[in-house]
């Protein structure tokens, strides 16, 4: 019965949880895509038709440094669910090189922060940093990284209503010379759960089963006893081995339900035939 006991303990853990949550993977095209471009020196913006990245040098005999730094802006609209049911979440994009010369990588910094939906030169500062890419001008899929947004998704998540989240990609190093990309806007992924996860059922451990009593209840309180006393190398008290025998010998000698049951029922039948 002991054994039965454990194979069936050794069964459950092996099945899956009982009404786990399954995970549902949302990609999200960008709900607004905006270029702006800082012209240095000065500190006017304005509004490019394409999205890009990087410091472009102005040509036209231009002196070295005379351009625009561009900054592109993105921003997702996040599939309604309960802030516990978003177990992950990625944001992911390319570039390639556009106006790019010299050996040194070029280095950009992404940044994130609370969308509203709109166009906005103020997106394309605003936000707290959560990565950083480089790429050099010979890569032709640069800073095509996934970078765990899980944090900030989670927080600007709601079970109801239109949230956004935005991220502004900009320049982070002193680079000297040109090393403008072009960039392709990606997708934000959300997996969510179909459960809360903190709601999620936990596995239920089976019932013990019932003792039978009699012998089998008797030889498994002698059981720990007799594996004490019997341990090769260790020193056996004195009193181990008689207590443990004494026990041994009461379980063999208790009667079984069974054998008591019918013994019961012969001794009933006999008082009936006289």
């Amino acid at each position: 019965m002991r054994l039965q006991w454990i194979i069936t303990l050794a069964a459950a853990s092996t099945l899956p949880l009982a009404g786990a949550a399954a995970d549902r993977a949302i990609a999200v095209s960008p709900t607004v895509k905006s270029s702006w471009a800082f012209e240095t020196p000065g500190s006017s913006a304005k509004l490019r038709p394409h999205q890009a990245v990087g410091f472009w040098q102005r040509s036209s005999g231009a002196k070295a440094g005379v351009g625009a730094n561009f900054v592109s802006v993105l921003e997702y609209q996040l599939p309604e669910a309960a802030a516990a049911r978003v177990r992950s979440a990625s944001f992911q994009f390319s570039g390639r090189p556009s106006q790019c010369t010299g050996a040194e990588p070029v280095v950009v910094d992404v940044y994130t922060y609370a969308g509203d939906g709109k166009a906005d030169v103020n997106d394309a500062k605003a936000g707290a940093r959560v990565a950083q890419l480089s790429a050099d001008c010979n890569d032709k899929a640069a800073f095509a990284r996934p970078i765990d947004v899980t944090a900030i998704v989670r927080q600007q998540t709601v079970a109801s209503g239109v949230r956004f989240v935005g991220f502004n990609i900009r320049k982070a190093n002193n680079r000297q010379g040109p090393g403008l990309f072009d960039l392709t806007a990606g997708k934000l992924t959300v997996v969510l759960a179909d459960q809360p996860i903190a709601q999620a059922p936990q596995a239920k451990a089976p019932a013990a089963l019932p003792a039978t009593a009699g012998a089998t209840t008797a030889a498994a309180a002698a059981a720990p006893a007799m594996a004490q006393a019997m341990v090769p190398g260790r020193p056996t008290p004195q009193a181990a081995v008689p207590q443990a025998m004494a026990l041994h010998q009461r379980a063999a000698q208790a009667p079984h339900p069974a054998a008591s049951t019918a013994a019961q029922r012969m001794q009933a039948m006999r008082q009936v035939q006289k």
